[in-house]
């Protein structure tokens, strides 16, 4: 595989089947931040494409989660700031001197549980990847907030080529849209534009919602992803896509599974006041005149812009129960995801 990101040398150890990362030495170590996030990135990716399987992947978070949840919380605050973005990726693509066009595909709740399944689909086309990486999502980890950061009131002014001025990647030569059909069906919808921006609604609408509250939904999940990823069907397009432009597939953020979180919050006053201000979500907008106390060590919560975002693997009994997939909060597979470039053809 080539085009691997020059911040893996930051990692400390390196990963495979029998290394484990030393979380504390990344996480609490003298770093500045901007260099720790680059090695807490450069690290998942590689987990990602060793383990394959999305539980494994969840597995592997538990303690960089907590860790960033419980020790080294301050780089949550950080994030915003310090760690590479997606919108930084794609503003770096999109001006990149080439000879050809230039796609970008963005898979609205793509992680890096899925990332293994791309790079699977590429190599059993012979497809090899320009640059392989994990780029960090906007805050809150939801669709508003990326499409507020690409000059957007929201994802639908992208559809049907009608995006405004205020787009980051807009111009005479760029096509935008939003599709929600099924992959093979959206071949035919590709134009051909020298630049090319499509948002695609899947897995996010048409799967992570319908299943998040049934107790099989991540496993549900899991296996239909793998399937579409590796289809012709999705393929076919990327390769429509790829017709004279330099493509880069990403996500706008990823999602969590509650179901295996470490840390379910028991104390009374704490799930009265967490059920108050965000319900059974993740993010909240922070009422003006009742702020969130400043008590909890550990914090429970980061600040942003007025939102607050709840930090680690945390839920709290709600009733209906937590729903087993979620967004809008501050977990690794949340603000982490896939960021893959691949050549013209």
């Amino acid at each position: 595989m080539t085009g691997t990101s020059n911040s893996q040398a930051l990692a400390a150890p390196a990963t495979g089947p029998n290394a484990s990362p030393d979380w504390v030495e990344i996480i609490l170590g003298p770093n500045d931040p901007s260099e720790v996030w680059r090695s807490i990135f450069s690290v998942l990716r590689n987990l990602a494409l060793d383990l394959g399987k999305a539980s494994a992947i969840d597995k592997a978070t538990i303690l960089p989660d907590r860790l960033l949840a419980e020790s080294a919380w301050s780089l949550w605050d950080q994030f915003a700031a310090c760690a590479p973005s997606v919108i930084g990726g794609l503003k770096q693509f999109w001006v990149k001197a080439a000879p050809t066009g230039t796609a970008v595909l963005v898979l609205d709740a793509l992680s890096l549980r899925e990332l293994p399944w791309i790079i699977k689909g590429a190599r059993q086309r012979n497809i090899t990847p320009t640059a392989i990486e994990v780029r960090g999502t906007e805050t809150p980890t939801e669709t508003d907030r990326f499409a507020a950061a690409l000059g957007l009131s929201g994802r639908s002014k992208l559809f049907n080529n009608a995006a405004p001025g205020s787009f980051v990647f807009g111009g005479e030569d760029t096509h935008t849209d939003v599709w929600d059909a099924p992959f093979p069906d959206c071949v035919s919808l590709v134009p051909a534009a020298p630049r090319i921006f499509v948002w695609h609604k899947w897995p996010d609408e048409p799967l992570i919602h319908l299943y998040d509250r049934r107790d099989d939904g991540p496993e549900i999940v899991a296996k239909e992803t793998m399937h579409q990823l590796t289809s012709d069907g999705f393929w076919n397009l990327v390769d429509r896509l790829r017709q004279g432009r330099r493509l880069v597939i990403t996500g706008d953020h990823g999602y969590a599974v509650s179901k295996s979180f470490s840390s379910e919050i028991t104390d009374a006053d704490t799930v009265k006041l967490l059920r108050e201000t965000f319900g059974a979500r993740r993010c909240a907008v922070e009422p003006p005149d009742n702020p969130w106390p400043r008590r909890h060590l550990p914090p429970l919560v980061c600040r942003r812009d007025g939102r607050l975002m709840v930090m680690g693997q945390r839920k709290w009994p709600v009733q209906g129960g937590f729903p087993h997939l979620c967004h809008g909060g501050l977990s690794l597979l949340e603000a982490a995801v896939p960021f893959i470039e691949l050549p013209a053809i």
